[in-house]
């Protein structure tokens, strides 16, 4: 394999992490306004967010994984012996520290709405274990993530693909596996398209079992951009590769998605059979459109950032360093301030407007007192005071998930 690897920083990794997580949380601030379940719902939905939903919805989670197998790269060269306790104390600690803080008050105002919950909040903590426990998950430890994290489910998952590839990931970087022969088809006309085939086979194989949301079937269809991105950063060649194909991407990208919106527009069959597939038609070609959707838009913008964003800015670093701790903050503080913005009889666009602009300020302003000091900077994953917040830009190589 041919070691192509500089020291120099990447920046447009660090643009792209920004924005697809700043994606996300402006995606759970438009989420109480389409027809789709959520935690909170406003009385009146629109189309439009319909749109966006089912838009960003088909790839957004995707590219985030795809930037943490990149993120995994850079940690394993820099971190090495290391490694193993980063990721516990970056990923499983600020977990465990949302689901017993921070997602509570999300369930309250959730049953509050849906449950006609007429406790206190106090008195609901006292109920809140039992509720949470009296559930049937069955044997899947991922749903009980998703259930017990809501939003955070994202970081255990992260957690247990990193140890799941650390083998392969290792092997890969003595050089043990080459990566050519995928070099070599990724450079034919449609060799790109190549990459679908093992995220489409993991959902038509196992979605019709695992149906639920972050269950086996989503976990490894996740897997798959987690791995392109590591090996992405194992050999750059492949994203000059991707970089070249970006043309093509967005062309395949936008009618991939154009009919995907329009199967699940107009047939509810259509919409019933994605969500919850049985082993038909229905399944097949609506799991080929999705995988298309996901891989194609992972790519074309990892392609994007490659060409037009590799530069540096001086709101990058904080930027970047403060997307961990606002990621587990900002969907509490949407359904804790939504909660009573729904209430209000105004436009549900300025409702919207209203949310995004408290809810992910505050998590940012939230931010500024967690990085001074050291105990609420290890409950959020960030790295102690003298060892990280003073590293000057050029020797920065490492993304924080």
């Amino acid at each position: 394999m041919k070691n192509n690897i500089t020291s120099k920083r990447l920046y447009y990794l660090d643009w792209l992490r920004v924005m697809a997580f700043g994606l996300l949380f402006i995606f759970h601030s438009w989420r109480p306004f389409d027809h789709l379940e959520w935690h909170i719902k406003n009385e009146e939905q629109h189309a439009i967010f319909d749109i966006l939903t089912m838009f960003t919805h088909g790839w957004r989670m995707h590219l985030i994984f795809l930037i943490s197998g990149a993120g995994t790269w850079l940690a394993m060269r820099s971190r090495k012996e290391k490694f193993f306790s980063d990721r516990l104390k970056r990923l499983i600690v600020p977990f465990l520290f949302g689901i017993i803080v921070l997602i509570p008050p999300q369930r309250f105002f959730e049953w509050k709405m849906f449950r006609n919950l007429e406790v206190g909040y106090f008195e609901f903590l006292e109920l809140y274990p039992i509720l949470q426990l009296d559930v049937n998950m069955g044997s899947s430890l991922l749903l009980w993530f998703g259930h017990l994290g809501t939003h955070l489910w994202y970081l255990p998952f992260l957690f247990v693909m990193t140890m799941v590839c650390i083998p392969l990931f290792t092997r890969i970087n003595k050089g043990e596996i080459r990566l050519d022969w995928l070099k070599n088809i990724l450079m034919t006309r449609f060799g790109i398209f190549t990459l679908v085939i093992p995220m489409l086979l993991c959902r038509l194989l196992l979605k019709p079992i695992y149906q639920q949301y972050t269950d086996w079937a989503d976990f490894f269809i996740y897997l798959w951009p987690f791995v392109y991105g590591f090996i992405f950063m194992a050999d750059r060649d492949l994203i000059n590769i991707v970089k070249h194909k970006s043309k093509l991407l967005l062309f395949v990208g936008v009618i991939s998605s154009l009919v995907f919106m329009y199967m699940g527009s107009t047939s509810e069959q259509m919409v019933q059979g994605y969500t919850y597939p049985e082993f038909n038609w229905i399944h097949l070609s609506s799991s080929i459109i999705a995988m298309f959707i996901a891989l194609i838009w992972t790519l074309f913008f990892l392609g994007l950032f490659a060409k037009s964003m590799d530069f540096n800015h001086r709101l990058l670093v904080p930027a970047n360093i403060s997307i961990l701790p606002v990621y587990v903050l900002h969907q509490t503080l949407i359904i804790v301030f939504g909660y009573y913005i729904l209430l209000l009889d105004m436009n549900l666009f300025i409702k919207f407007g209203i949310i995004a602009l408290t809810a992910i300020p505050t998590s940012v302003l939230l931010y500024q007192f967690i990085r001074m000091n050291n105990v609420t900077r290890f409950l959020f994953g960030l790295k102690p005071l003298g060892k990280s917040i003073k590293q000057k830009d050029n020797k920065a190589k490492t993304l924080n998930v």
